[in-house]
């Protein structure tokens, strides 16, 4: 299998990219430990990762920080192995039968978990100003925010929420 290397670009770095941290690194490998999933098309399990941090962890935060400069990532971590899981109670030959799921290199996944945290401290330091009833990518605001402030507005106008 090919090596996880960024692909070449013809653009130039962006020198105004922060390197990845020690600290997003570890915050990414202590969420990809608390799942126990399949290895992707690499073959590598996330656990073998997780106890392999302390001596890979430079060189996956040198190929993060690449990812970002170039705006790219490595090739491989685009591809995934289709799995099909049989639902229980399903006739074998019937298409609903199965719940297909792909699975995904541990590593782009690790880079998967740092760039939302980037987005949102983004967004809190420099904008751009959202709007009051923006709710993803707000740092205190959830999903059950965003309902409650829609069953408010339904409330405001007589709508169809008060029966909930």
């Amino acid at each position: 299998m090919a090596s996880p290397s960024v692909t070449d670009s013809p653009e130039e770095e962006s020198p105004d990219v922060p390197e990845v941290t020690q600290a997003e690194t570890r915050a990414a490998v202590l969420r990809l430990r608390a799942k126990n999933t399949a290895p992707g098309p690499d073959g590598v399990p996330g656990r073998s990762l997780v106890l392999a941090l302390k001596e890979l962890e430079p060189q996956l935060r040198g190929l993060f920080t690449s990812c970002l400069e170039q705006g790219q990532l490595p090739s491989v971590w685009k591809e995934g192995r289709l799995v099909l899981l049989r639902k229980e109670g399903r006739p074998v030959d019937s298409p609903s039968a199965y719940r297909p799921i792909v699975l995904l290199d541990e590593a782009g996944k690790l880079f998967e978990r740092i760039i939302p945290d980037r987005l949102v401290s983004h967004l809190c330091r420099e904008g751009p100003d959202l709007d009051e009833n923006q709710f993803g990518f707000r740092r205190g605001r959830s999903t059950i925010d965003a309902i409650t402030r829609v069953r408010a507005l339904a409330e405001e106008t007589g709508g169809v929420f008060r029966h909930l």
